[in-house]
């Protein structure tokens, strides 16, 4: 059976994570992208001088100022 990948990655104020999850439907790894995607904009929201970037297989936020950042990377071909 065909398991469908996401990659989530932080690193915030000297502390590092990261998780994978598999799905075993496009639907449902694309639903958790974009929740993954709408707590890292929030968690990001007060933060001022950002890099994003935004394309098909990966969104990534960091803060030029600190360091910090949080991406997903989507497995290819799930994209937008």
């Amino acid at each position: 059976m065909k398991r469908y990948q996401v990659y989530f990655q932080y690193f915030n104020q000297g502390e590092t994570g990261s998780d994978a999850y598999r799905f075993a439907s496009p639907e449902e790894a694309r639903a958790k992208v974009e929740e993954l995607r709408e707590a890292i904009v929030a968690g990001f929201d007060a933060r001022r001088d950002l890099e994003v970037i935004d394309e098909d297989d990966f969104y990534g936020i960091m803060d030029r100022a600190t360091g910090d950042y949080a991406k997903v990377i989507i497995e290819p071909g799930l994209g937008k």
